[in-house]
């Protein structure tokens, strides 16, 4: 039981769009007892109040605009001066794939609504609890990855060796041995160890992650990638995870199956340039200069601003023989950044492979212009010159 002094302490903070639910939950936490209570109507909002600091509780609804309630805790445990802040999630999702989205970003705890402000209470009373008392296991756990944070591999291998003494069939333990294993370059160590916690845990979508991680650093990349895949079956609703699939496919000839994934990427985050750009990317180090073309200019029509991106078009059109279009996009991007002499460099390679050497030769005096001392644009403006032109 919370003592009237925790209670009155503890500055929580409520996030959710829907401002009847959350004056709902204030009233219940003051019904309780709570005194120091702030709101934000969305995760960026409540991001800004985080960082900000004066927050030692979060409770948050899953489903928000701008920023959902997963991608705000994400966002919290990513992150030194966030990642211990207890987290709370409020969801009216039931289906198992959500509820392990939620687990797997490191979530205290959730609570399905409807709801009553008892229910509320035994959660928050959960969570501070086992924070002030963790189990021997969970000590050990945390004492390890301190070790292991700060380069003591073999201090934090008997830390994890400890806590699987007090249960040898701790999944959790296993997965950070594994993490030892891994960082002192024990790959099939790793394996071992990443490979027992998912036996002892079928749902443990981190320890298949960190399988395939491992299985990749082997060089044994069909394994990762068909490990890869378990863990997006069981949690596919993760971007990062559906990118990584993708890369491992292609990088095994399974050309259509990463196409695939590389496109959920895409579903999950339709709106976001970054994940159309970083698909671009994918398909560029796969050889697909077509399927990159796609995914730069998908990249583009949510930001026409990215200059980068233009850049990165224009060599694919280059791949692909297209240089009328190429030319295009860099110039698109010399208009965004008239001063970026790697643009006047790519605009002149672009123009020599077309054929037009006059154009060429412009284009590169002008990226040595804006630095004399670019040493593969001087070479062929030389060669250029040398050739007449």
């Amino acid at each position: 039981m919370l003592s009237p002094a925790k209670l009155g302490s503890l500055r929580v903070l409520v996030v959710d769009d829907q401002v009847t639910m959350r004056k709902t939950i204030v009233n219940m936490l003051k019904t309780s007892g709570f005194k120091k209570i702030s709101e934000a109507p969305d995760g960026e909002e409540a991001l800004i109040r985080i960082e900000l600091g004066g927050v030692d509780f979060v409770i948050s609804d899953w489903n928000m605009p701008r920023m959902k309630g997963v991608d705000l805790l994400a966002r919290l445990r990513s992150r030194d001066t966030t990642k211990n802040i207890p987290f709370l999630m409020i969801t009216a999702e039931v289906d198992e794939k959500t509820v392990i989205q939620a687990l797997e970003s490191d979530v205290d705890a959730y609570i399905i609504k409807p709801f009553k402000a008892k229910t509320l209470l035994d959660r928050i009373e959960q969570i501070l609890d086992k924070r002030e008392k963790p189990s021997p296991i969970d000590v050990h756990i945390k004492t390890g990855m301190y070790y292991l944070e700060n380069g003591s591999v073999q201090l934090a291998v008997v830390e994890f060796k400890k806590a699987l003494q007090i249960d040898p069939a701790s999944p959790r333990s296993h997965f950070h041995l594994g993490l030892a294993h891994e960082q002192a370059k024990d790959y099939e160590g790793a394996v071992r160890s990443f490979k027992k916690a998912v036996e002892l845990s079928p749902q443990y979508v981190k320890g298949f992650e960190a399988l395939a991680r491992v299985l990749s650093s082997a060089g044994r990349k069909e394994e990762a990638s068909e490990t890869l895949r378990r863990a997006v079956e069981i949690s596919p609703m993760n971007v990062e995870r559906q990118l990584a699939l993708g890369a491992a496919l292609l990088g095994v000839g399974k050309v259509e199956e990463g196409k695939r994934a590389l496109a959920e990427a895409g579903r999950i985050k339709p709106d976001n340039p970054d994940i159309a750009e970083r698909v671009g990317e994918i398909f560029m180090e796969a050889g697909l200069a077509e399927e990159a073309e796609d995914a730069f200019g998908t990249a583009l029509k949510i930001d026409p601003s990215l200059r980068h991106v233009y850049n990165r078009l224009g060599i694919a059109y280059r791949q692909q023989g297209k240089i009328k279009q190429a030319i295009e996009n860099y110039r698109k991007a010399i208009k965004i950044s008239p001063n970026d002499e790697n643009l006047f460099y790519n605009l002149g390679v672009a123009y020599v492979e077309g054929r037009d050497a006059e154009s060429a030769v412009k284009a590169l005096a002008k990226a040595v212009e804006i630095n004399p001392g670019f040493h593969e644009a001087n070479n062929l403006l030389e060669r250029l010159r040398q050739a007449g032109y």
